[in-house]
């Protein structure tokens, strides 16, 4: 019974899921996100965009606590200053993080 159950479960989820993705992708082009967009909440509400990477030091939201890197970007560099001193921390184009834990970015 449980294991029916189980399945059931996760059937139900990969319904949902698939049928969020599918609807993104049904969307016009013009209203899917594109850039650099950084979310709290764990990818549930988008707090920056950054249409593309220009690798200026850019402060980050204390909110964030992820980000993707939609398209033209191949490296985040993430800094605990708000200046974009001292040590650097590369973090990829899709990652999440401890809110608060970086005050500032370089976006390549």
């Amino acid at each position: 019974m449980r294991a029916r159950a189980a399945r059931t479960g996760a059937v139900l989820a990969m319904s949902a899921i698939m049928t969020a993705g599918l609807g993104i992708l049904a969307s016009p082009a013009s209203a899917q996100v594109s850039g650099l967009t950084f979310y709290s909440g764990t990818f549930t509400r988008a707090v920056l965009n950054v249409p593309a990477p220009t690798g200026a030091c850019t402060p980050l939201p204390s909110s964030a606590d992820s980000h993707v890197g939609w398209s033209g970007f191949r490296d985040v560099t993430f800094y605990r200053t708000t200046d974009c001193s001292g040590q650097a921390t590369g973090v990829g184009t899709l990652r999440t993080y401890p809110a608060g834990q970086y005050t500032s970015f370089r976006a390549i």
